[in-house]
């Protein structure tokens, strides 16, 4: 049973990001965890005594437009080990690597890429979780890899993987999803973020609010643009709001000229974007909105986040509504509020955290508590992770299902793109059993 809530409002979310600095371990003795290839990864950071005796590791898209962002999502891992934790689990020393699953050439997160990363963290047996990925396709890759590492399954959480096939069921899931990514049998990932068949649908819901009665849904036809744009499909369409086309861009082209015309041509009060802006997204948003002129409302998902990397398409982007798959930070109870005030100061940000950022430090808590409670298997670490139970945590009380997925509610947050910056705009909070 689902019950959706829907909360409107305006209040102001400024988003900064930076950069903060890598400290680097000393020589590693013959106890200490090896570190990862510096060709993907960056230094290891650890200031306990001796040396990590465990390596978590991120996986993160570190070049294009998301790039900041990601960057800040690190930062949160740093301040949660070095000053939650002291670089120390339970009875285990612990060490952090952030690893890149993208190329310059491509600016986003590359098969490839995300392919050897996984291969190393399988082989190294130091590695004792992964915190990643952004993107739902690189988890794919990287998930059934993890699920055979020699010396058992390793752990991965994610922070904002929203597709539902990693997981759980969807009508609209590849064949095989989600049982094709673990093939040992045994569960091994896990996300705090809500899914695609919850963040889809909330757009559509906060279109109906504004009487909108027709869209026009585009889609860069990858993992994850493809499956939350179908999500939105199913819900408007059942909402009473046309759909008057589901096209493809490709990411490759020059133009979207001709988009932009079949746009026009139907008349749609609004477009949907299912996808990322790093896939020639700034390009789309202009020649779209060249086409269609101001009135049809633009909205997309959280691929279209940080809202700075949308910004760059200019006035043709402004009050463009992007969803992201959690509770806004204005909502977030006392420690979440606690937490924010200390990463700010901690990573030098001026403004809003980044809502990733956040949610990516409540990951980094139950990773590192899951090794805490473990017997320094991997194994053990992926049953200690599945059976964490949050009490008033940074994203609040919640806890795990048998798929790796969080109950017992799934927030979805609407912000409007104003200058470089996201204002809240709307939410939609469903209880859910498990």
């Amino acid at each position: 049973m689902r019950t959706r809530i829907m909360i409107g409002g305006a209040i102001a979310a400024i988003i900064g990001l930076a950069m903060g600095a890598v400290a680097i371990a000393g020589p590693n003795s013959s106890n200490s965890a090896s570190t990862l290839p510096s060709s993907s990864c960056g230094p290891l950071f650890y200031k306990g005594s001796g040396s990590p005796q465990y390596i978590v590791a991120s996986d993160l898209p570190l070049q294009g437009a998301g790039r900041a962002q990601n960057l800040a999502m690190q930062q949160a891992i740093q301040y949660v080990l070095e000053k939650e934790y002291k670089f120390k689990a339970g009875k285990y020393t612990v060490g952090y690597q952030g690893c890149d699953d993208s190329t310059a050439q491509t600016g986003a997160w590359d098969p490839a890429k995300c392919s050897s990363n996984a291969r190393a963290y399988a082989s190294d047996k130091s590695v004792i979780g992964v915190l990643g990925t952004f993107n739902s396709g690189c988890s794919k890759l990287i998930v059934p890899i993890l699920n055979r590492a020699p010396g058992g399954a390793v752990a991965m959480l994610s922070s904002a993987n929203t597709n539902v096939g990693l997981t759980h069921f969807a009508p609209w899931n590849s064949p095989g999803e989600p049982k094709i990514y673990y093939p040992t049998g045994v569960r091994n990932y896990a996300r705090v973020a809500a899914t695609d068949d919850f963040q889809g649908p909330a757009m559509a819901d906060y279109l109906k609010s504004k009487k909108v009665k027709s869209v026009f849904i585009i889609h860069d036809n990858q993992t994850f643009g493809k499956g939350v744009a179908n999500a939105f499909q199913n819900r408007a369409s059942g909402l009473g709001i046309k759909v008057l086309g589901f096209v493809p861009w490709d990411a490759k082209a020059t133009s979207y000229a001709a988009i932009g015309d079949q746009i026009a041509s139907s008349g749609a009060q609004s477009v949907y974007m299912g996808g990322l802006v790093c896939n020639n997204g700034v390009k789309l948003i202009k020649d779209i909105r060249a086409a269609v002129g101001p009135k049809p409302i633009f909205t997309g998902p959280d691929g279209f986040t940080p809202f700075s990397a949308t910004a760059e398409a200019g006035s043709a982007a402004q009050g463009m509504v992007i969803s992201y798959a959690g509770q806004p930070l204005s909502k977030l109870g006392p420690t979440g509020k606690k937490f924010i005030a200390q990463f700010r100061a901690y990573a030098k940000i001026k403004g809003q955290v980044p809502p990733y950022a956040v949610y990516q430090a409540q990951a980094a808590q139950i990773m590192l508590g899951a090794i805490a409670a473990s017997n320094g298997t991997r194994g053990s670490v992926v049953g200690a992770m599945f059976r964490s139970n949050i009490k008033n945590g940074i994203m609040g009380t919640f806890h795990f299902d048998k798929n790796g997925d969080t109950v017992p509610f799934k927030w979805i947050t609407m912000s409007k793109l104003k200058g470089d910056t996201g204002v809240y705009e709307f939410s939609v909070v469903t209880k859910v059993k498990g």
